[in-house]
């Protein structure tokens, strides 16, 4: 075959798909080569491929990476190279069983993994007939997923992922992050400095669901100061010290407060839910964080530490209460170490404890 493949893709690109001539991952100028190679009659799929995409059999979030994958089945595949000459490889890699002067090509190899690693034989244990089978990957490499993938499943024989979630990229200064590029932020440093919550919640709340995002550790603990110490853990404060003011720590269970409040609660765990059905972490946190923002305008509105609210002051410290309490029971999934610390706060016998922190402002930490 002949093809322009730039090693760190290890990938093969006709001139239409080189923007400028350039890689358009690294924005290098790949390498010509000429060579001959096994290939799969990937054009033989393009039909039943297009019916599972179309279909919604195999889902593809967001419907732009959809959009893209069908306008490329509509072009029309051709076949694909799947070996490389083992002089070319290096002698590295699998050989091609019956020629020993050909190693099966990379992304061959690592695709079949999905079903290899798990032990092939015990395959069905994860990849059975039933349930979901969800393949998390980046925008660069939609292609191998979506399209080759799906191919090699369909000629085994085996059953087909039921979605594919495709995420843009993290970059700084708009530059993608790469160990190639020189521009990689160390999560290690970043969680020993700001603690794994305030990383974790970056990354669920900055991401938009289409679209690059740029990494700075100023919009980390922004948001990490804005959401969790002065959203959540203030609120979790205001209720704790009104609590041990107004009823020595005692709360009532008088369940979900009325109002509107009392409607965005029991709301909460379906709203969850419908966002991550979809795939969108933004929405799903932020489902959590609108609940907060509606706890501290109820507050205000209810004012419970006016004399002339103490017929109410049950019904308000005990809804605020519940409140918390299943904000407490949604955040898990999300920030284990927080929701743990609020359990700790909000879930002690018939009493909560005494005010503390929550989640520490990071801005003096810097």
């Amino acid at each position: 075959m002949s093809g322009t493949p730039w090693p760190g893709c290890e990938q093969f690109y006709t001139a239409a798909e080189l923007p400028g001539g350039l890689c358009p991952e690294h924005r290098v100028p790949p390498d010509p080569v000429a060579e001959e190679n096994w290939f799969f009659r990937l054009s033989r799929y393009t039909g039943r491929i297009r019916e599972a995409l179309e279909s919604g059999r195999v889902r593809i979030v967001p419907a732009a990476r959809r959009n893209e994958v069908l306008t490329l089945l509509r072009d029309g595949l051709t076949d694909i190279s799947v070996s490389r000459p083992a002089a070319r490889a290096a002698g590295w890699g699998i050989p091609v069983p019956g020629d020993p002067g050909q190693v099966v090509y990379v992304w061959w190899d690592a695709l079949a993994n999905y079903l290899t690693a798990l032990g092939y034989a015990d395959r069905h244990r994860w990849w059975g007939p039933s349930g979901e089978r969800v393949h998390v990957i980046g925008k660069g490499i939609v292609r191998f997923h979506a399209v080759h993938w799906l191919a090699l499943l369909l000629s085994a024989g085996h059953e087909l992922p039921t979605g594919i979630l495709v995420h843009d990229y993290l970059t700084v200064d708009g530059a993608k992050l790469a160990k190639s590029a020189g521009n990689t932020v160390d999560p290690v440093e970043l969680t020993t400095r700001y603690g794994t919550d305030a990383v974790r919640w970056w990354l669920l709340r900055e991401p938009a669901p289409l679209g690059d995002t740029d990494f700075t550790v100023e919009r980390l603990v922004r948001r990490a100061d804005h959401d969790l110490a002065n959203g959540l853990g203030n609120l979790v404060h205001r209720v704790l010290a009104l609590a041990w003011r107004l009823r020595d720590g005692w709360i009532p269970e008088t369940g979900v407060p009325p109002g509107r409040l009392g409607e965005v609660g029991a709301a909460l765990p379906g709203t969850i839910d419908s966002a991550l059905s979809d795939f969108d972490l933004r929405a799903a946190t932020g489902a959590l964080r609108a609940v907060v923002e509606e706890g501290n305008r109820w507050i205000e509105a209810e004012r419970p530490w006016d004399p002339a609210a103490a017929d109410r002051l049950d019904t308000v410290l005990g809804g605020l209460i519940a409140v918390l309490r299943l904000l407490t029971v949604e955040l898990e999934p999300f920030l284990p170490s927080g929701a743990a610390r609020l359990r700790d706060l909000l879930l002690a016998g018939d009493r909560v404890a005494r005010p503390a922190p929550a989640f520490a402002r990071l801005d003096s930490a810097r």
